[in-house]
C-alpha cells in the first residue's frame, strides 16, 4: 500500500543527483554506453548530471516529477511532448561513434505524443505503487497539456517494467533488436508501448 506521507512533485535543480540515478536506472544501460569515460577521472553519474541543467533542451530537471517519501527523493519519472526533442541540441559530450545504441529508439517513434523517458525508483522504494503513481500523473499531464497518447520503450528482458506497463494499459506498438553493447543490461528486442489517455 502506498505510504501516506508520498508526495508528488516536480523536479527542483537541488534534485539533480536522484535525476541522474533515474536516468542510469531506468536505461539499462544506454546511458552508460553514450557517456561513460567521456570526463576521465569522473563516473558517469556525475558526467550526465550537466543535461538536466540544460534549459533549452528535453533533458531539463523541468521536465521531472519526483516521488518524496518522508522529505527524501525515492524516484521519479522523466517525461516531456516528443516534438520538443526536435530542438535539442546535440551533446559535445557524447561522441559520434557511440550513438548507435540509440537506433532502435530512433526507428521505434511514437511520433507526436508525450513521451516517457525514464522512470525508475530506488530499491527501498519498489513495490509500492509508486512507479504507478508516477506514471498516472505523467499520463495526467499529458492530458492536461491535450495529448492523447502517451508511449515509452522498455526492453523485453525488463520483466518487471514491461509487466507494469501492460497492467496499466501500454500496448506495444513495435519491437526493434537493441543493439549489443557490453554496457547494456539487456538484450533482445526494445519494444515501443503507448497508452491512449
Amino acid at each position: 500500500s502506498t505510504p501516506m506521507d508520498l508526495k508528488i512533485r516536480a523536479a527542483l535543480a537541488c534534485d539533480i543527483p536522484h535525476l541522474a540515478y533515474i536516468w542510469l536506472e531506468a536505461t539499462g544501460g544506454v546511458i552508460e554506453a553514450l557517456y561513460e569515460g567521456a570526463i576521465p577521472g569522473r563516473r558517469t553519474n556525475e558526467i550526465v548530471e550537466h543535461v538536466f541543467s540544460r534549459s533549452d533542451s528535453t533533458t531539463c530537471f523541468s521536465n521531472v516529477i519526483v516521488a518524496q517519501e518522508d522529505g527524501v527523493v525515492v524516484g521519479g519519472i522523466h517525461a516531456y511532448p516528443e516534438a520538443q526533442e526536435a530542438n535539442n541540441p546535440s551533446d559535445p559530450l557524447v561522441a559520434e561513434d557511440r550513438l548507435g545504441v540509440l537506433k532502435p529508439f530512433m526507428e521505434l517513434h511514437a511520433a507526436g505524443g508525450y513521451y516517457i523517458v525514464a522512470v525508475a525508483l530506488y530499491p527501498q522504494a519498489r513495490n509500492k505503487g509508486i512507479a504507478k503513481r508516477l506514471l498516472q500523473q505523467a499520463e495526467s499531464n499529458a492530458k492536461s497539456l491535450g495529448f492523447e497518447q502517451v508511449s515509452l520503450h522498455v526492453f523485453e528482458q525488463n520483466s518487471v517494467a514491461h509487466s507494469l506497463y501492460l497492467r496499466l494499459g501500454y500496448q506495444e506498438e513495435g519491437r526493434r533488436r537493441a543493439v549489443a553493447h557490453p554496457r547494456l543490461r539487456y538484450d533482445g528486442d526494445l519494444l515501443l508501448m503507448t497508452k491512449s489517455l
